[in-house]
């Protein structure tokens, strides 16, 4: 027999990525785009799924070159959490999709939380997004074949299916986990028809196959296995926990960067929530710097360079502490604000705003870059500070980096420096995508279970970096800082 394959896709807020995965689970070839981004007024973000989809069609071209489709085992989608893609019968998105951080709807919030008594888990979600669409766009609402979330935009149109998984469905907070059912009393506050919510189905169901645009758009033949997939944030962090050893801090350095200690209790229980935090957009603002920085003049001066490659290596000439600029990286507002856990009162704040502090002349636009960088490590510090007072005698000896973010091996310096240890990384950082690519083996029957799939996963730690000390005590200066300013400017946070 030949070579047997899975076929993944992954919608993240930044970037769109497939990959094409033997059924051992090694990679074998990955393709990713930049997303559009539109912000049309201050805190505003709209992405076009249309788009997502042009990008995934020509990512699958690149991936399945030289491979017979007929060997692909099975398809497999996951992507940003919360925003909704609102879809007519034949599968076309009727309005942009409100991406998660967007935050025209946090005044949105309240009113649903005061008007139905339900509670909505974070500013970010689901509902809030639909009552302003319902209350500025109402003929879109009633166009609407179905409400679907990004991953589930995407699978549909590989297969036709109308449909979603619990795990996604349970992040809008619209859905009741406990009783595997939408909450029918807050869909109909929203003046939603109960026929507009997709089904949901386990994540590793398979609930199609290849038809339709899959053949026609994306060149596969029809009759692959496609699964419900999942949302792209839990499934990823699932397949590095089970290469953690107790004591470990993992930092995942993507769009919503998180730092976890590894107490013994599983990552995501109720339990652990004193262990961990996670941000808000912060991991996008290399992105945002680079978009609003470089003009297309100057991208296309240093053409067949990476541009985050030339970024890095300018600002591995920055000394430490960026010549006395910090920055506080809360584009969107902030999911731990001041560092809190996921234990603590007060962590969400979706008025916390970015902050340059101490710029002047001589400050470059590469300062500004590491100082970015280091703004977002002083705030994973100040969520580690959090855990450590959450857990007496926490300690650890390694940290292990993953997402986007841990191919920087000066970002990976910077953060051995602040923390004072050191650091290392994946080596598959892709993980969300090899977290589908084991629900799949699972689908289509070549494990018994996730746990089982994951176990035979070879993703070991590399490239450790160690801390240098003369480095580390004009971090802790520039630390205290940044700790002065979170919790000074917290008040003026708070203001509407």
């Amino acid at each position: 027999m030949g070579e047997k394959y899975y076929l993944t896709c992954d919608i993240g807020t930044s970037v769109t990525k497939t990959v094409l995965y033997k059924d051992n689970f090694k990679a074998v070839s990955s393709s990713s785009q930049e997303n559009t981004m539109k912000n049309p007024r201050a805190c505003w973000l709209e992405e076009d799924p249309e788009q997502w989809w042009s990008s995934i069609k020509k990512e699958i071209a690149t991936v399945t070159q030289g491979i017979d489709s007929k060997d692909i085992l099975g398809i497999a989608t996951c992507g940003q959490m919360h925003a909704p893609i609102l879809v007519d019968r034949d599968g076309n998105a009727l309005f942009s999709c409100l991406s998660w951080p967007d935050g025209r709807t946090v005044k949105y919030v309240e009113r649903v939380r005061e008007e139905t008594g339900l509670n909505q888990p974070y500013f970010t979600s689901t509902a809030p997004k639909l009552l302003w669409i319902k209350e500025n766009h109402p003929d879109i609402l009633e166009k609407t074949y179905k409400i679907l979330l990004p991953k589930d935009f995407i699978r549909m149109k590989l297969s036709d299916t109308f449909c979603t998984d619990t795990v996604d469905a349970g992040g809008t907070g619209m859905y009741d986990s406990e009783n595997q059912t939408w909450n029918w009393e807050l869909i109909d506050y929203l003046g939603l028809d109960h026929g507009q919510l997709p089904e949901a189905h386990p994540s590793d169901a398979i609930v199609g196959t290849t038809a339709g645009r899959a053949v026609s758009e994306a060149g596969l033949i029809e009759g692959i296995p496609v699964i419900a997939g999942t949302g792209d944030f839990g499934i990823g962090r699932k397949i590095e926990g089970s290469k953690l050893g107790r004591g470990n801090i993992l930092l995942y350095l993507g769009t919503g960067p998180g730092i976890w200690w590894v107490s013994g209790e599983e990552l995501f229980s109720r339990r652990s929530r004193g262990t961990l935090s996670i941000l808000g957009v912060a991991g996008t603002m290399p992105q945002w710097y680079k978009r609003n920085f470089f003009d297309e003049k100057t991208l296309q001066e240093i053409s067949g360079v990476n541009i985050f490659g030339h970024l890095n290596s300018k600002a591995a000439e920055i000394k430490p502490g960026s010549e006395g600029l910090i920055v506080l990286p809360h584009l969107m507002g902030e999911r731990s604000y001041g560092g809190r856990t996921y234990s603590e009162e007060g962590k969400m704040n979706p008025y916390a705003r970015a902050v340059f502090y101490g710029l002047c002349m001589g400050h470059t636009r590469y300062h500004i870059y590491r100082a970015i960088l280091e703004g977002i490590t002083y705030h994973l510090r100040l969520c580690w500070e959090h855990i450590q007072q959450a857990n007496a005698g926490c300690t650890s000896d390694l940290i292990i980096t993953s997402g986007g973010g841990a191919k920087s091996d000066v970002w990976r310096q910077i953060i051995a420096d602040v923390f004072n240890i050191p650091v290392g990384r994946f080596s598959e950082l892709e993980t969300s995508t090899l977290g589908l690519a084991c629900l799949t083996s699972v689908a289509v029957g070549k494990h018994q279970s996730f746990e089982e799939a994951a176990s035979t996963v070879e993703n070991s730690v590399i490239e450790i970096t160690n801390p240098n000390r003369e480095n580390h005590a004009i971090y802790q200066h520039m630390f205290n800082i940044y700790e002065k300013l979170e919790t000074s400017l917290e008040p003026l946070f708070s203001i509407t």
